[in-house]
């Protein structure tokens, strides 16, 4: 009886050593899990800044849509790193832009693509103009906070390609260390990861940009 006893003590403290060990393995996981999400909350600005150091190359190519890439591109051109210039989905470029161009670079040297609609839809294009000029590098260039973005949608256009890349950042208002401390960096980063998901989904074009600029306004108007 008494043997039975202790048996059944024994068998409860075990019992008790289990689920005081399995508390502390999960209380552990939340720690490590809480300090995961802090780490990636706190670099998503950092993530999406994706910037490289220039080199000579053959053409540059200018994404359209905010100010300061064309001033980064042209001040490329000064620097020597290229003499064509190459404009992306050019129904974004302002009026300013092209007589800022204009007065630097002879209009034999600007390409215009008046075909693309989104980042992949310019990938798409520049690889297939570079093939046809039989070039074999380029300087991308984009706002900081786009480039990332950029960056995923020219590497999966050029993916089968030897073809150099090189992806170099304008500046921008955008606080990527501290994004979250002003309503313009934290717009533009949720917005970013808005269309991230939607590229890896395949929303691309006139269309998918206009719902995902609306689901975007929704969120964070």
């Amino acid at each position: 009886m008494e043997m039975k006893t202790e048996l059944i003590s024994s068998s409860r403290v075990n019992r008790l050593c289990e689920t005081k060990r399995s508390r502390k393995r999960i209380g552990w996981l939340g720690i490590l899990t809480l300090l995961i999400l802090m780490v990636t909350f706190l670099n998503a600005g950092n993530w999406l800044t994706v910037s490289q150091n220039p080199q000579k190359s053959d053409i540059i190519i200018v994404l359209s849509g905010s100010e300061g890439r064309v001033e980064k591109a042209l001040g490329l051109m000064e620097e020597d790193y290229s003499d064509v210039l190459v404009l992306t989905n050019a129904y974004g470029f302002s009026e300013q832009d092209y007589k800022h161009i204009e007065s630097i670079v002879p209009a034999e040297d600007v390409i215009k693509d008046f075909e693309s609609h989104s980042t992949l839809d310019s990938a798409h294009y520049s690889i297939n103009l570079m093939k046809e000029l039989r070039v074999q590098s380029a300087i991308i260039v984009s706002s900081d906070y786009h480039l990332r973005r950029a960056k995923l949608n020219y590497e999966r256009a050029f993916k089968n390609s030897d073809i150099d890349l090189k992806f170099v950042a304008s500046d921008s208002n955008y606080q990527s260390a501290l994004w979250w401390t002003d309503n313009f960096s934290i717009r533009i980063t949720g917005s970013e990861y808005i269309k991230l998901v939607g590229n890896l989904v395949g929303i691309h074009g006139s269309f998918a940009k206009k719902k995902l600029y609306e689901f975007d306004d929704y969120i964070f108007s």
